[in-house]
């Protein structure tokens, strides 16, 4: 009881964050030119309090882009499934309702905003409730035909909690923010009671910095920023070493005293006859030498850098949370290596984020969605979330086959009726 007494504090300010704290202290243009996101970020603020770099960095850095977007994909890739004695023409008129709305992409947004920016809600649109949607949400108000889909926002795009808190300790929210004000277009600011909204987090974090975070959560850039960044100047500074393979020298006498004393007119000329050179031999092959002057190729080494590469990718990896072979969309690698273990430990935390994400907003959302689809919500609405491994034809039959035996040995021993077990073995 005292820990969620204590999370009904006010905002508290951010204090005593060290300079440079979410960003890259760029000394000169050559390094930010390394971090390119970096390069005008202001000092002092963590990287979730900068939303402008945060859509910078999701814009221009593909693997940015793809360590929000994938978990969150992967989450309502499969759905979720109804319990099997639902009538299947309820399950087809709930998906029908479903798919005119673009519920699943509509969540998935949210989902994915949250890891971005620290936080996201949907609004609950119901007909008819527009000038109502301070009070809290009565299921007793929803007719059918009522829900009108969702309306997602982002912690930054006009959306803003309230510092008042929900006190009824019944309330799954309870502790949290009684009200959230949307911007609309339409109909300006509105709002919220927190019954009409679904509320999506980032990366969960210690009280205090949720306070000041608003009760939302940290950006999931933030903690891999480091790995990100490193990685970035890695394959850059690669890929200006490709370019610089072959380094070659032209040693010409009293080259530096002409830099160094001579008139501007003199300089310029030797520049554009050393200029004419390259022309020449890029043209040609042919190099024009003066006598006295030596031209020499000096080649570079790339040994070892695939290693210290392959390194970086694979903290990369392991800071976001998503296998290499995932991430980077590659095969897995060495000897006899199928990549399913790491497949494996990916799926069990996405059930996790399932369970922590997903099911929430979905056991708030089919009840009012049910009352519009079919005029009652079952107080039982069950749902379960698909294994996201998949199974090869033939494990699939040997693992139907062996449930198969068990039932039939259940019967056998009178554990279960004829009537129970044939039931048991069609539902498989």
């Amino acid at each position: 009881m005292k820990a969620k007494q204590d999370r009904r504090g006010k905002g508290l300010p951010r204090k005593g964050i060290p300079p440079g704290r979410g960003r890259i202290a760029a000394a000169d243009t050559a390094q930010a030119d390394l971090f390119p996101w970096a390069e005008d970020a202001p000092e002092g603020p963590c990287l979730t309090d900068q939303p402008r770099l945060l859509t910078d960095m999701y814009r221009r850095s593909w693997l940015a882009k793809r360590i929000i977007d994938m978990p969150c994909e992967d989450m309502t890739r499969l759905w979720y499934t109804l319990p099997a004695d639902l009538p299947p023409e309820d399950r087809d008129a709930l998906a029908r309702l479903e798919a005119r709305h673009g519920i699943r992409r509509e969540i998935t947004d949210a989902i994915r905003w949250a890891r971005l920016y620290g936080g996201a809600c949907a609004l609950m649109v119901l007909r008819g409730q527009e000038r109502r949607l301070a009070e809290p949400l009565d299921p007793d108000d929803v007719a059918p035909g009522d829900f009108q889909g969702l309306l997602v926002r982002d912690r930054y795009s006009g959306l803003e909690p309230s510092l008042e808190t929900e006190e009824d300790l019944d309330d799954p929210d309870f502790g949290y923010p009684k009200y959230y004000d949307f911007d609309t277009e339409t109909l300006g600011r509105l709002r919220v009671h927190h019954s009409r909204i679904l509320r999506f987090t980032g990366r969960d974090l210690p009280q205090t910095e949720e306070l000041a975070q608003g009760y939302f959560g940290a950006s999931e850039l933030e903690h891999i920023q480091e790995e990100l960044e490193k990685r970035t100047v890695t394959s850059r500074n690669i890929a200006r070493l490709v370019f610089q393979a072959n380094i070659t020298t032209l040693k010409m006498s009293d080259f530096g005293e002409i830099l160094a004393l001579g008139t501007d007119r003199q300089k310029q000329q030797v520049l554009s006859a050393i200029a004419e050179q390259n022309r020449l031999r890029d043209s040609f092959g042919l190099q024009l030498l003066s006598a006295g002057d030596t031209y020499e190729n000096h080649p570079y080494s790339f040994a070892g850098l695939g290693e210290v590469y392959e390194a970086f990718l694979t903290d990369m990896a392991g800071a976001a949370g998503i296998p290499a072979t995932r991430l980077f969309g590659r095969s897995p690698e060495g000897m006899n290596a199928t990549g399913e273990s790491d497949l494996k430990n990916y799926y069990e935390l996405i059930d996790q984020m399932r369970e922590r994400h997903l099911r929430p907003a979905l056991e708030k959302l089919l009840p009012v969605m049910a009352l519009s689809c079919w005029g009652c919500a079952p107080e039982d609405l069950r749902i379960t979330f698909p294994s996201l491994v998949t199974v090869s034809p033939r494990e699939e039959a040997d693992i139907r086959a062996r449930e198969t035996e068990t039932v039939i040995q259940a019967v056998a021993a009178g554990l279960l009726t004829p009537a129970e077990g044939r039931e048991r073995i069609l539902n498989l």
